[in-house]
């Protein structure tokens, strides 16, 4: 290994110690984690936009209550995954 010195002036400069790493990289297990809590998370957005749509489309008031309660167990889902 070749070392350079480095002058200020006339006298050499003085060395640096170790310099420690300021970021830490981030832990796999935790990032493949997230990004489930992610795509389920988007995937019950996309159900319960869904199923807001089809509740929207029709008259009949059992299937308007069904989708109801559809939405209301959708969005318990979601919330239970965002608290992970």
């Amino acid at each position: 290994m070749r070392v350079f010195s480095v002058t200020v002036g006339r006298r050499p400069a003085p060395r640096l110690g170790r310099v420690t790493p300021t970021h830490k990289m981030p832990d796999e297990a935790a990032a493949r984690r997230q990004a489930t809590i992610v795509e389920i998370n988007n995937a019950l957005c996309v159900a319960r936009c869904s199923a807001q749509l089809a509740g929207m489309e029709t008259r009949e008031f059992v299937v308007r209550e069904l989708m109801l309660t559809v939405l209301q167990q959708i969005d318990r889902a979601a919330a239970g995954v965002r608290r992970l």
